[in-house]
């Protein structure tokens, strides 16, 4: 308690800030349910929002996100507290900075896709637990719902094969994260359609569908001989990573072109057949 309320009273240019930010992170993912709980009622996630909405804080951005994805994953208690943070004033500007910053956000914003996929099969548990997380009224949800082919396509194109890095890497397995869930939820096909038809309707035909065949060919060689980095991704995601290795093989043949004219096609007949309907 005593590295976190330091933590709270650094000012945001502090040199000591980034370190003790590690300290709590550190223990963040080695705690349990109750400490999450602790922390976020102790005023750790509303100052961690305040950090984030502050735009003269732009060097402690990806701090912030990145302990609040850690404070809020996985609990739907936590997630509770959090909707309450995110009133009608903060929650647009919150998710404003979210979509604006996804190379410091996109972490969190996986924290957040696979907590809403740990707790759907869950919310009858979750309620004899007396929880108060309603899953309806859950503005993240509502948020990635609304947003997630355009989150998944801006993804697509936050990095190039030439400025991938250790430290960016992270975005890219973001982007396949809503890929694993969404060919969970049958619905990869229609996402990435989607992307292909905004590409012809733009005049953008390859920009994003190009470069992100580019990345997943990339993922595919750098995860072959990193069988730490795999567990640690594995571990930290709990999805198993021979699910990673499989999306990267369905993407490697959905995102060839002739595989994407094929789609593409196919929407148009069906677009062609409902005009012709009505």
């Amino acid at each position: 308690s005593r590295i976190l309320s330091l933590f709270m009273k650094e000012t945001p240019d502090s040199t000591y800030r980034f370190w003790l930010a590690s300290g709590v992170e550190a223990f963040l993912r080695g705690s349990d349910y109750r400490s999450q709980v602790l922390l976020a009622r102790s005023g750790m996630l509303r100052h961690l929002v305040e950090g984030v909405l502050n735009t003269q804080c732009s060097g402690n951005l990806q701090t912030n996100f990145d302990l609040l994805g850690e404070l809020v994953k996985g609990n739907p208690e936590v997630f509770a507290i959090f909707n309450e943070v995110l009133d009608a004033r903060l929650y647009p500007r919150f998710v404003q900075v979210v979509t604006a910053n996804l190379v410091d956000s996109n972490v969190f914003i996986r924290s957040v896709l696979l907590s809403l996929e740990f707790f759907a099969p869950r919310l009858a548990t979750i309620r004899a637990m007396g929880c108060r997380y309603d899953m309806e009224s859950c503005k993240m949800r509502l948020f990635l719902q609304h947003n997630s082919l355009r989150l998944l396509r801006d993804l697509m194109t936050v990095i190039s094969v030439d400025e991938v890095n250790q430290e960016n890497v992270c975005c890219l397995n973001t982007a396949l994260s809503f890929c694993i869930f969404a060919q969970s939820h049958d619905t990869l096909g229609r996402y990435i359609t989607g992307i292909r038809m905004w590409e012809v309707e733009n005049g953008k035909h390859g920009q994003v569908t190009a470069n992100f065949l580019s990345l997943v060919h990339f993922w595919k060689q750098y995860y072959r001989f990193r069988g730490k980095d795999g567990f640690s991704l594995e571990v930290s995601s709990g999805i198993p990573f021979a699910k990673w290795k499989g999306i990267v093989a369905t993407l490697l043949e959905m995102l060839q072109p002739a595989a994407l004219l094929a789609a593409q096609q196919a929407h148009e007949r069906a677009q062609e057949r409902a005009s012709g309907a009505a």
